[in-house]
């Protein structure tokens, strides 16, 4: 196992990683947690270190303190070590929005891939509809583009 990375509420683990950890306010989890937490064979990605700062866009809504969840999962972490990570919906609008930021559609990511449901689906979808009205014309363009595909 390879050691955590340092996160606070501004610099959270994100991205696929993040989305193996349960989270009480999305009902999907990624079912990876043992690969990343436990035997190490994961990447980390940081806001605002390794991976694109997404807060100017996205506030800091979904970004929570997970260390409590992650020690009772059995993952070692110091006495009073606080671990902050996005939860799913978070996690997936990180992994777009770095895209759009680097003028690419995020055509590897597929909503379906990342609901339970169609209500679920509609959620995600309207908190994209939500950023839409965030990003300059080419990034919307781009969104607008992958929508239409999913």
């Amino acid at each position: 196992m390879h050691e955590l990375p340092a996160t606070s509420s501004e610099h959270y683990l994100t991205g696929t990683s993040a989305m193996a950890i349960p989270s009480p306010d999305t009902p999907f989890v990624d079912w990876h947690f043992v690969d990343t937490f436990l035997e190490g064979k994961a990447s980390f990605r940081v806001a605002g270190a390794n991976f694109p700062d997404t807060s100017v866009l996205l506030g800091n809504r979904g970004v929570r303190e997970c260390s409590a969840t992650l020690r009772r999962l059995g993952v070692p972490l110091p006495p009073g070590h606080n671990f902050y990570a996005a939860n799913r919906d978070r996690a997936l609008l990180d992994l777009i929005v770095s895209n759009l930021l680097q003028s690419r559609r995020p055509d590897h990511l597929r909503l379906e891939d990342y609901c339970e449901d169609e209500t679920d689906a509609r959620l995600l979808r309207r908190q994209l509809e939500d950023l839409r009205q965030r990003l300059d014309d080419d990034a919307s363009d781009l969104l607008n583009e992958w929508l239409a595909q999913q």
